[in-house]
C-alpha cells in the first residue's frame, strides 16, 4: 500500500488489523471452545471418565501456555506474520488429525500439543503485542473490538451442534481445519503489520509528521519512573505486579473460566437438556461477550480496576444461578448464566489486556506478555481436568462451580492490587 494514500486514508490502517483480530479470535477460539460440544460425543463413543477425556483440553491449553513466552519473543525477532501463519499452519493441522483420533494419547498430540501450540502463535499474545504499537489512546477500544471475536467462538455451539448431528464429530474437526486455514491465512498475510511507523503513521491514526505525544491525551502518567522503564522478561518478573497480572490470567482466565466452558453443555445435559437446545441457549454467552467486549472500552473512562469490580459482580450472580439447577424445569436459569457470564469474561477480558499493556510497555515486552499469559494456560491446563475430577468425586458440579467463584473474586482482587491505575490513569476526554 502507498505511504502516501494511507496517510489520507479516511480509515485509520490499525483498525483493519483490529478487525483481523476480532476474525482470528472467533475462528481460533472458536476452535478451542468447540470441544464443550464435542465433548460429550467424545464421551458417549469412548466412554472414558470425564476428567481423562477432558485433559484433551487441559493439554491444548496447556501447549498454548508453554508457547506463549517463545511466541512473545518470535513476534519481536521474526514478526507477527510470519509467527501467526505458522500459528495457523499448526492449528489447522491438529484439528484435522482429530479427526481420525482414536486412542487418548492421539487427542493429546493433534489437539492438545499441535492445535494448542498453533492457537498461541496466531492468537492472543501476537495481537495484543500488535494492537500495543498501533493504540494507545484508543488501546482500550482496540482491544475490546478484538476480544469482541471471542463471542463468535462461543456463539458458534449451534453450529458446532448441527455439524456433529449432520456429519459426525471426526468431519466436524476436518470442516473447522480447513475453514480456518481457508480464512486466516490470506488475512494474516495480507493484512497485519507489526508497527504504524512501516505505513507511515503512528499510533492512533496520526500521520508521520505529527507529534507522537498527541496520541497520549487520554493517559496520565503517575509513576513516572515505572512508565518510563523499556521492559524485559528479566525485569518484569522481579516485580509484583508481574506475578500479581498472572494470578490474574491464571485465576479467571484459566481455571475459573474452563471449569465452566469444559463442562457447561455437559452439566445443561446431565440437566436434562438436549444437546442442540443447551447449545443453543448457551451460545448467548457468545453474542453477549462479543457486545461486553464492546461495552469494555468503558474501562478506558472508569478505570480497570472498577471495569473488573463490575464483571467479577455479574459474574459471580450466574454462576451462583447455575449452581443452584437441579433440573430443565426452569430454563430461565441457564438463559441468567449464559447472559451474565458472555458480560463477565466481555467485560473482564480487553480491561485484563489492557491492564497489561498499561503497566508493561517497551520494544520487548513481547516476552512478558507471553509470560503472563503462561499463567492463563497454566490454570486453563488445570480446569477442565478439575471440573471432570470433581464430578467424578462427588458425582455433581456444584462444588466446581464454587471453585469457579472463589477465583472469580481472587483474580479481581489481583487486579486491584497490581493497580493499573497507580501506573497510567486513563482519563475520559
Amino acid at each position: 500500500m502507498n505511504k502516501n494514500n494511507t496517510r489520507h486514508a479516511p480509515f485509520f490502517y490499525g483498525w483493519y488489523i483490529a478487525l483481523v483480530g476480532t476474525t482470528a479470535y472467533a475462528l481460533g477460539y472458536g476452535a478451542r471452545y468447540s470441544f464443550s460440544v464435542i465433548f460429550p460425543s467424545l464421551l458417549q463413543e469412548f466412554k472414558w471418565p470425564r476428567d481423562i477425556t477432558a485433559s484433551m483440553l487441559s493439554i491444548h491449553i496447556l501447549a498454548y501456555g508453554l508457547a506463549a513466552p517463545l511466541t512473545g519473543y518470535l513476534v519481536d525477532r521474526s514478526g507477527p506474520r510470519k509467527t501467526m501463519v505458522t500459528g495457523v499452519s499448526l492449528l489447522s493441522f491438529g484439528l484435522i488429525l482429530s479427526c481420525w483420533g482414536t486412542e487418548l494419547w492421539h487427542f493429546w498430540i493433534s489437539f492438545g500439543l499441535l492445535s494448542g501450540t498453533g492457537l498461541c502463535l496466531m492468537g492472543s499474545v501476537p495481537f495484543t503485542t500488535v494492537i500495543r504499537h498501533w493504540f494507545e489512546k484508543k488501546r482500550g477500544l482496540a482491544l475490546s473490538l478484538i476480544f469482541a471475536g471471542s463471542g463468535g467462538s462461543f456463539a458458534c455451539y449451534p453450529v458446532i451442534a448441527w455439524l456433529i448431528e449432520r456429519t459426525g464429530w471426526r468431519n466436524t474437526f476436518l470442516i473447522e481445519g480447513i475453514f480456518l486455514a481457508s480464512i486466516m491465512m490470506p488475512l494474516i498475510i495480507f493484512v497485519v503489520r507489526y508497527h504504524p511507523q512501516e505505513l507511515g503513521l503512528t499510533q492512533d491514526g496520526g500521520a508521520g509528521e505529527l507529534n507522537a505525544s498527541s496520541s497520549r491525551t487520554k493517559m496520565i502518567i503517575i509513576d513516572e519512573a515505572w512508565a518510563a522503564q523499556d521492559w524485559t522478561l528479566g525485569q518484569a518478573i522481579k516485580t509484583k505486579r508481574f506475578w500479581l497480572l498472572a494470578l490474574t490470567t491464571f485465576s479467571l482466565w484459566g481455571i475459573m473460566q474452563h471449569i465452566l466452558i469444559a463442562h457447561q453443555i455437559a452439566f445443561a445435559i446431565d440437566m436434562g437438556f438436549s444437546k442442540i437446545y443447551a447449545s443453543s441457549i448457551l451460545s448467548l454467552s457468545g453474542v453477549v461477550y462479543a457486545f461486553g467486549s464492546m461495552a469494555g472500552l468503558i474501562s478506558d473512562r472508569i478505570g480497570r480496576e472498577l471495569t473488573i469490580t463490575v464483571a467479577t459482580i455479574i459474574g459471580i450472580s450466574g454462576i451462583i444461578v447455575l449452581a443452584m439447577m437441579n433440573d430443565n424445569n426452569h430454563p430461565w436459569m441457564l438463559y441468567y448464566y449464559s447472559i451474565t457470564m458472555g458480560m463477565a469474561n466481555g467485560l473482564s477480558g480487553p480491561t485484563i489486556a489492557a491492564s497489561v499493556t498499561d503497566i508493561f510497555q517497551g520494544p520487548r515486552v513481547g516476552s512478558t506478555i507471553g509470560a503472563i499469559w503462561l499463567g492463563f494456560a497454566l490454570g486453563g491446563a488445570i480446569g477442565p481436568w478439575l471440573g471432570g475430577w470433581i464430578f467424578e468425586f462427588t458425582g455433581n458440579y456444584f462444588s466446581a462451580f464454587m471453585v469457579a467463584i472463589a477465583l472469580f473474586f481472587m483474580a479481581c482482587l489481583a487486579i486491584w492490587l497490581a493497580g493499573p491505575r497507580k501506573v497510567r490513569k486513563v482519563i475520559s476526554e
